[in-house]
């Protein structure tokens, strides 16, 4: 008895433990030094993306082989072509491939937005920008300011574009 009574007390004080930790951690979300971040071109041409600050900004991290990545893209040039006149602005940033691939997929399905080489750095920013999963694809809107709105994880509909870049676009 004395044994479960110990067993139950260390399990007790290892669960409060656990949660006063997670309450004194304080979540800082992304910002606009994010922002701050630089990627190649698939032509070398480095590109800061504070460019497009002024803009609503999507940044989707994506791969040739990702067939969820593929499957949004359509949707996302038909966005950029609608709504690019009134301040929306996507930026694919390629992660976990090579250029070459790249260019040889994109001459199959052009885009008509910056696509930007992220293998070196790619995977480490989405970390930052809340992928702790480690998947593709990831889209991370920020308002013209700058400032980080929101992380989707996995495809990214229209619907839920819309939804989130509301306040400055409809």
């Amino acid at each position: 008895m004395k044994k479960l009574i110990l067993i139950l007390v260390a399990l007790f004080a290892l669960t409060a433990g656990i949660i006063l930790q997670r309450s004194l951690i304080t979540v800082i979300p992304p910002g606009p030094h994010e922002l701050e971040t630089a990627f190649p071109d698939l032509d070398g041409k480095l590109h800061n993306l504070n460019q497009w600050k002024g803009k609503v900004l999507i940044v989707n991290f994506w791969a040739t082989w990702c067939s969820p990545c593929l499957q949004e893209m359509p949707e996302f040039v038909k966005l950029q072509q609608e709504l690019g006149p009134k301040g929306l602005q996507f930026v694919g940033i390629l992660t976990d491939d090579e250029a070459d691939a790249a260019r040889d997929f994109l001459k199959s399905k052009p885009l008509n937005y910056p696509v930007l080489d992220g293998s070196i750095g790619g995977r480490q920013l989405t970390q930052k920008l809340g992928d702790s999963a480690g998947v593709l694809p990831v889209s991370v809107v920020f308002d013209p300011n700058g400032k980080w709105v929101h992380t989707e994880i996995g495809v990214f509909t229209r619907d839920e574009v819309m939804e989130k870049i509301n306040p400055w676009i409809k």
